[in-house]
């Protein structure tokens, strides 16, 4: 790792600390400039009230607040966002909708033995 990679790195892990986002279920890592940013993306304090609608706003709020303050760091050419519950479309972040995990199915019974 070359050392401006190692402090962008750095720069990185302590902005996500210093944030509203759940970072146990986010990896990055930063290759001659670029930071790349994968998981799964939720803030850690959503909303009390339930409403969905105001999460969404507040998380699609959140990401591109993420999103610039990551490229404003210092040596960073690019961040390449890999979220499998979020997508850059056209300049917009949207909502994936949530897949259930391969080989199991909620109707599928267990063989008698």
């Amino acid at each position: 790792m070359l050392k401006e990679d190692f402090v962008i790195q750095s720069n990185v892990r302590r902005m996500l600390i210093r944030t509203d986002i759940d970072c146990s279920k986010i990896d990055f890592g930063t290759v001659k400039g670029v930071v790349y940013i994968r998981g799964v993306f939720q803030i850690s304090n959503p909303p009390v009230d339930g409403d969905e609608g105001k999460t969404e706003e507040i998380t699609i709020h959140t990401l591109y607040s993420l999103e610039k303050r990551v490229k404003s760091i210092p040596g960073v050419i690019d961040v390449n966002f890999q979220f499998f519950n979020w997508r850059k479309e056209r300049g917009n972040w949207v909502p994936l909708p949530v897949r259930e995990k391969e080989g199991e199915d909620e109707n599928k019974t267990e063989p008698n033995l």
